[in-house]
């Protein structure tokens, strides 16, 4: 209660203090704090996604400056000894403008992708944006097969989608979606959205598929390790994922220990505070968290 009461007065705190939050959760405003960042993680034995923070631009010229962004990010990426591996979020290469103009850019991104060896992830985003952003994987994946894109559990329409692609040998991220839906189109129970979450899982495993399993959720981790072992799957067809800063360091690390894949998604660039306080929201525990080490010394 306290941890959320915290996360409610949180557009009254003075931006500095949320600053000293997104700490936990973004790797920097820069792409040498990403690098630093990813190199960190690798040393710890895990892998990496980087991605530009930022989305819904509102003209051309912000998408274009996004697009620059991630070519420049793949030149980078080559250039350091990290995973070659980039999300993408559509709405920031401009789909809210234009589906057009976002294929166009986000094309140019995952063809320079594909020549550098750099393996991208179109996120998915609100409902609104879910056909076009199933569309874009779909028309881009054939050409070019270092591509993925991301289900969320709570869609009721999800176990159709995940049918389609795990059919063509698709690569997909499931998570549980962290947008506010209608109930017309996604569960609203926890409960539902976790059956939902483990059938998908399920299907891609069956299919034989690629599956990023993108949970905190320690029960859905739970059980996708029992599914895991009961149908044999081999560890080159899947691999956990998890967010930079979210406090469950030791169930990950013992994930890498027992012979498991992770992924950290790690954040970064200027836009810092709206991608803190959707972290918050998400999880008001880290909220205490991050006061208790502000004002208690150890």
């Amino acid at each position: 209660m306290f941890n959320k009461l915290i996360v409610a007065l949180m557009p009254l705190a003075p931006r500095f203090i949320i600053k000293m939050v997104s700490k936990r959760y973004i790797a920097g405003e820069d792409t040498a704090a990403a690098m630093a960042a990813c190199k960190r993680l690798k040393a710890q034995g895990f892998l990496t996604t980087v991605d530009i923070l930022g989305e819904s631009v509102t003209t051309d010229g912000q998408a274009r400056e996004a697009r620059d962004s991630y070519l420049e990010l793949i030149n980078i990426v080559t250039e350091n000894q990290i995973e070659k591996n980039i999300s993408l979020k559509p709405t920031a290469l401009g789909l809210a403008l234009s589906a057009d103009l976002a294929f166009d850019y986000i094309s140019a991104i995952v063809k320079k992708a594909h020549e550098s060896g750099v393996f991208i992830r179109i996120d998915m985003e609100n409902s609104p944006y879910t056909d076009k952003t199933l569309e874009f994987y779909e028309r881009l994946s054939g050409q070019y097969p270092g591509l993925g894109t991301v289900i969320q559990a709570y869609m009721h329409r999800s176990m159709d989608d995940v049918t389609k692609i795990a059919a063509r040998g698709g690569n997909l991220r499931i998570c549980k979606g962290i947008y506010k839906e209608s109930p017309s189109i996604a569960y609203q129970n926890a409960e539902e959205i976790r059956r939902n979450y483990l059938k998908l899982v399920r299907e891609m495993l069956v299919q034989g598929a690629y599956v990023g399993i993108a949970t905190h959720d320690q029960y859905l981790i739970d059980e996708t390790v029992k599914l895991i072992a009961e149908l044999k799957i081999s560890p080159d067809k899947y691999e956990f994922q998890a967010l930079l800063g979210v406090p469950i360091d030791k169930r990950l690390e013992a994930l890498v220990a027992a012979g498991h894949k992770v992924r950290i998604y790690v954040p970064f660039g200027s836009e810092w505070y709206a991608y803190s306080s959707r972290r918050l929201k998400e999880n008001p525990d880290v909220a205490g968290y991050v006061l208790k080490n502000i004002f208690v010394k150890n």
